[in-house]
């Protein structure tokens, strides 16, 4: 294979693993991206909230949120809780606390998933 001794040839050879790779990655032809999704609010108040609490309306449970509040940006649902969501999509609860556990906001999101990432369906982008 002289062709591979050629830079462009190797190009060839590894754009054609890669496509190779592609097609034979996923079952079911499903590809997903590698991005991580959250769903949230960006909190405008004076006071930062203390603590946050999700709760799936339809089961009764806390919806586990992996990641973290950035800046003022806090999730109420990422992809880490897709086992938790139905793909049509649940209601959530979301209450805020200060730090004397009072509550200082509700809010009600709608939050599905496809069988890549969650999906945003209904709910306020800023609190309070």
């Amino acid at each position: 294979m002289p062709w591979l001794l050629h830079p462009y040839g190797m190009n060839k050879l590894l754009s054609l693993l890669a496509a190779g790779a592609l097609l034979t990655g996923c079952d079911d032809g499903v590809y997903c991206t590698m991005e991580f999704r959250s769903v949230g609010f960006t909190w405008t108040g004076a006071v930062m909230p203390d603590s946050v609490s999700v709760t799936n309306i339809r089961t009764g449970d806390q919806i586990h949120i992996l990641s973290e509040p950035f800046n003022q940006f806090y999730p109420i649902a990422d992809d880490g809780a897709m086992n938790q969501l139905r793909a049509s999509g649940d209601s959530l609860e979301v209450l805020v606390y200060n730090n004397q556990d009072s509550t200082i906001a509700t809010a009600w999101y709608v939050v599905g998933k496809d069988d890549c990432h969650i999906i945003f369906h209904s709910g306020p982008e800023f609190l309070p």
